[in-house]
């Protein structure tokens, strides 16, 4: 390689021109990128995998069908706070308490009991596909996801978020 580099004063009056090769070893910049390509494309199916499909209301009102307003005549909405949680399906309710505390003070819901319930409902209306969660602020997250969860398992496949 050759021909850019500068020539180098000196005495003598001899022109020496510098050496500017070099060899810049580009097999670790090639392992890292490997390394990252195959990571995203593993992760990218979990992103898939573990996502919940849930609809957060009042965002915008989109046409419905005359199926769709059958089923809104018949609203299921579930009340998630720390006494316990609140079905309630048309005009009837049913309360289910919580299991009291944890050794951390975490509130431990009865997401059997709500299981068992959320199965009569869809057993006695079983083109009922819509529910509604709500939430209080001092629910944690994590037990919010269990009841969507306990809600998908139920059958109930419409589930929307809604806060308090």
């Amino acid at each position: 390689m050759g021909g850019g580099a500068m020539p180098e004063q000196g005495g003598g009056g001899k022109k020496k021109k510098k050496a500017l090769d070099a060899v810049i070893n580009v097999v670790p910049a090639i392992d890292l990128l490997s390394c990252l390509i195959t990571f995203l494309l593993y992760t990218a199916v979990w992103t898939q995998i573990s996502r919940l499909q849930v609809q957060q209301l009042g965002l915008g009102a989109p046409e419905t069908t005359p199926v769709e307003e059958q089923q809104k005549a018949l609203a299921v909405v579930l009340a998630v706070g720390e006494r316990g949680m609140a079905l309630s399906v048309g005009d009837a309710s049913y309360d289910i308490p919580s299991l009291g505390r944890d050794a951390e003070g975490v509130v431990l819901q009865d997401l059997k009991s709500l299981g068992t319930r959320l199965k009569a409902v869809k057993g006695e209306f079983p083109d009922q596909g819509a529910i509604i969660v709500t939430a209080e602020d001092t629910v944690p997250y994590g037990d919010l996801v269990h009841v969507i969860d306990a809600c998908l398992a139920a059958g109930l496949m419409q589930v929307s978020v809604s806060g308090v």
